[in-house]
């Protein structure tokens, strides 16, 4: 699934604009119990996360019950609709910074397994004031 999508254009002599779409592309998923589904964020200027539960105080660090993949994503497993989750800040490199070397990539991928049926809201804690919200349903 997309987090969000963006581009950085430029225009000839004055400079780059951002144009980002803050919303989850697929805002509705049904799965079964069992199922991975896996957020990437696409948007090369705007960070994003994907929080279940509460919203916490500092949305970027990734919650406690985060892990790291070997493959350089964040993965979590939900047992309940009542459980909290962040992934932490997925972003891309920042691409629009002029005479200066573009930052590593960072985290872009957060995969979620879920164990029992429910539907599972979600929003990202950056943008949700926006209406970057989703769910998840699962049979």
């Amino acid at each position: 699934m997309t987090v969000g999508i963006g581009a950085v254009l430029t225009t000839s002599g004055a400079g780059s604009q951002q144009l980002s779409l803050v919303r989850f592309l697929r805002p509705v998923i049904v799965v079964r119990a069992g199922d991975t589904v896996e957020w990437i964020n696409r948007d090369p200027s705007e960070p994003h996360t994907v929080t279940f539960g509460a919203e916490p105080t500092d949305p970027r660090p990734p919650s406690t019950n985060v892990s790291p993949t070997p493959d350089g994503a964040r993965q979590a497993t939900i047992q309940s609709t009542a459980d909290a989750v962040n992934s932490g800040i997925l972003i891309l490199a920042f691409q629009d910074r002029p005479g200066l070397p573009e930052t590593p990539l960072g985290v872009t991928r957060f995969r979620v397994t879920f164990t029992a049926p429910g539907t599972y809201n979600y929003i990202c804690a950056l943008h949700d004031n926006l209406g970057m919200t989703g769910k998840v349903i699962v049979h």
